[in-house]
């Protein structure tokens, strides 16, 4: 049996949470960052999946900011009725947690686009894979033009919790630089 399940739809997970406060209580300019990246991933998905017309929107982030992003996403083409809130979830984990209990009982589960900031990335990576074996998961990174002190605070609330399928990738990753460095020494 495969490794990876055939995918049936798509699941579009925005992660709007943040702790920072910007001018006139609007959205934060690397929040706006990761809501472009939706909607161009969104955009993407509809012009070349044929299973597009089972595409869902996941806005990850407390209820205020949450709805804002819903009326900028709104405003960029995608639907109502494909968006949904988790204001539950306070951060990667939790967010990786909530996904598999939407998806763990479907047989043919949809392909996850996953969209945060860069720096979030190896958190995303030690996260799914200890959590996630089995799914497809991309991960696309918005640029944040904080400062890296602000950056930092933040990413200290995210810190990832490396399991054992994290260092048996590294482990992998490891010996197959090691074997090309063998094969084609410089």
């Amino acid at each position: 049996m495969s490794e990876h399940r055939f995918t049936d739809g798509n699941l579009i997970v925005l992660y709007a949470v943040h702790k920072g406060k910007s001018a006139d209580n609007e959205l934060p300019d690397y929040i706006m960052e990761r809501v472009k990246v939706g909607l161009e991933t969104y955009g993407m998905v509809m012009r070349s999946k044929p299973d597009k017309h089972k595409t869902m929107v996941m806005i990850v982030g407390e209820p205020t900011p949450a709805e804002k992003v819903r009326e900028v996403l709104m405003q960029g083409g995608v639907k109502q009725d494909i968006i949904a809130i988790d204001t539950d979830s306070q951060n990667m984990a939790q967010t990786i947690d909530r996904i598999v209990g939407i998806i763990k009982s479907k047989p043919n589960p949809p392909f996850i686009y996953f969209i945060g900031s860069v720096w979030l990335h190896d958190t995303f990576n030690s996260t799914v894979l200890s959590k996630m074996k089995g799914y497809k998961m991309q991960f696309y990174g918005a640029l944040d033009h904080r400062p890296v002190d602000e950056v930092e605070r933040e990413k200290a609330l995210d810190i990832p919790k490396k399991g054992v399928e994290y260092y048996k990738q590294r482990a992998k990753n490891k010996a197959v630089d090691v074997l090309l460095n063998v094969i084609f020494p410089d």
